[in-house]
């Protein structure tokens, strides 16, 4: 994951760079030249492919609710980087020297313009700390936030019936005992974008159903992401398994059985380490 992180800011850093080079002004800047015409229009294609590839890039690891802030706040890093690299390049432009003015005679005189006051180094550390505060909060909790458990790597894909699925214990830990000494564990479900409308209902529990009027807890949620907690039996073993059932809208039920040590490995070891 830190190299995928890497990735996105080395690339969108690489389309900034390519963009400025289509730029004449900072063409010159960089290469003490200016591109040509049809050099600086593939640059400029280059760049932007390259910020929307990136783009692409989060957007398949997070999908786009997620994928498009990450991308944003690595464009925010990338810019920053760039603004700051420019003045301390080996090359800097050469500033034309203003011509003298002479004084007129008589009492007519030219009024000189003062050259503007360049900032002082408060100035320049409050307008750095404006702006890389907001990104560094980014950052911070960009490396707190744990991952979406759908997107990990334990996150199990699997086809029940004519449809695909991906799920996922919610925490990858042992099950959370609640009241009258009951094990929960909870989990996440997401069916394919057009299984949505053609499934009335998900279960899941532990032990292979008895009918269909006893499958399981149900999966809730408004968006694509279900979830749903189960009671772990006191004689459960693994190869009970866990089972899901899904009824779609034309009534019919269909089962699936999932192995518990490879869906949920902190169950497993919770079954197994019970008295």
């Amino acid at each position: 994951m830190t190299l995928l992180h890497l990735a996105l800011l080395l690339i969108t850093l690489a389309g900034f760079v390519a963009l400025c080079l289509a730029m004449p002004r900072h063409s010159k800047h960089l290469l003490r030249r200016t591109l040509s015409p049809q050099a600086a229009r593939l640059t400029k294609m280059a760049g932007w492919g390259l910020l929307v590839v990136a783009l692409a890039l989060a957007i398949a690891q997070w999908r786009f609710s997620i994928g498009s802030v990450i991308w944003l706040g690595w464009l925010s890093l990338a810019g920053l980087a760039l603004v700051f690299a420019l003045p301390r390049w080996p090359w800097q432009p050469v500033k034309p020297q203003r011509p003298t003015r002479k004084k007129a005679q008589g009492t007519n005189r030219i009024p000189l313009v003062s050259a503007p006051t360049p900032a002082g180094p408060l100035t320049i550390a409050g307008a750095t700390l404006v702006i890389a505060l907001p990104l560094t909060v980014f950052a911070w909790q960009l490396a707190n936030t744990g991952q979406k458990p759908l997107m990990r790597e334990d996150a199990l894909n699997g086809t029940i019936g004519p449809w695909n699925f991906v799920i996922a214990e919610k925490e990858q830990q042992p099950p959370e005992i609640l009241a009258l000494d009951v094990p929960l564990k909870q989990f996440v479900i997401r069916f394919c974008d057009r299984c949505q409308s053609e499934i009335r209902q998900a279960w899941l529990k532990v032990r292979e159903p008895r009918s269909n009027t006893a499958a399981g807890n149900a999966f809730f949620g408004r968006g694509e992401e279900k979830t749903t907690q189960i009671p772990i039996p006191a004689a459960a073993t693994l190869e009970d398994r866990l089972w899901l059932t899904v009824e779609g809208n034309d009534g019919r039920f269909h089962h699936q059985p999932l192995s518990i040590k490879r869906l949920s490995p902190s169950l497993a070891t919770f079954i197994k380490e019970r008295p």
